[in-house]
C-alpha cells in the first residue's frame, strides 16, 4: 500500500514539474538535458538540431534584450579529444601571428594581454571569460571591435554529453561570467 502511495505521488510530482515546465521552453529543454544553469527568463528561444555520423548537436540559444545565451550539448564518442580540440581553435585565436602585409614595422601580430582570454577551472569543466565583436565572434584584439563582455564554458557531462555553454553580455555587467559559472551537470 506505502508503495502504491510514494509511485502516485512520485507520478503526480512528475506530472506537475512536466507541466510547469511547458510553460519555458528554456528550463523544459535542460530538464530533458538534466543539467542547471540559472539564467533569467528570456523572449526569444531557439532550439536546432544537428546529426551526423559521428555526433550528433543540440543548440539552444535565448535572446533577452543584451543578453545571449547558447547551450550546445554534443553526444560523441571521444569526449577528451573533442574538448581538446574545442580548447585549441580557442585559444588559437590569441596567438602570434605572422603580419600578412609586407614592408610592415613587425612581422608578428600578437593581441594585447588585456584582450586574451582568462581561464578559471570549475567542476566538470573550464570557463573562459573574454571578449566578443558584433557577430558574437571571439579573437577581438582591438577595443574599437569589442562590444560584449562573453564567457565560454566547456563541460564534460560524462554520459548526458558535451556542454558548450557561450553567454555575451553587453559591456555594463559581469553577467555573463555569473550566469557560466552557474551551469552544473547535476539538476541539484
Amino acid at each position: 500500500m506505502v508503495k502504491k502511495i510514494i509511485l502516485i505521488l512520485t507520478a503526480a510530482l512528475i506530472l506537475f514539474a512536466g507541466w510547469f515546465l511547458l510553460k519555458d521552453p528554456l528550463k523544459r529543454q535542460l530538464f530533458f538535458w538534466q543539467v542547471r544553469i540559472d539564467v533569467p527568463s528570456f523572449t526569444q528561444i531557439q532550439l536546432t538540431k544537428d546529426q551526423n555520423q559521428s555526433s550528433t548537436t543540440e543548440e539552444l540559444e535565448a535572446t533577452k534584450e543584451d543578453l545571449v545565451v547558447k547551450i550546445t550539448k554534443t553526444t560523441i564518442s571521444d569526449h577528451k579529444k573533442y574538448i581538446q580540440d574545442r580548447k585549441f581553435i580557442l585559444q588559437s585565436l590569441f596567438l602570434p601571428t605572422t603580419s600578412p602585409y609586407p614592408e610592415v614595422i613587425t612581422n608578428v601580430l600578437e593581441c594585447g594581454e588585456a584582450f586574451k582570454p582568462r581561464l578559471e577551472n570549475v567542476p566538470d569543466g573550464t570557463i573562459y571569460t573574454l571578449f566578443a565583436g558584433e557577430r558574437l565572434n571571439y579573437g577581438i584584439c582591438i577595443k574599437d571591435l569589442v562590444k560584449f563582455k562573453s564567457a565560454y564554458g566547456i563541460f564534460d557531462c560524462q554520459n548526458k554529453g558535451i556542454f558548450e555553454v557561450k553567454v555575451f553580455d553587453k559591456m555594463e555587467s559581469d553577467k555573463a561570467a555569473v550566469i557560466a559559472k552557474s551551469f552544473s551537470c547535476n539538476l541539484n
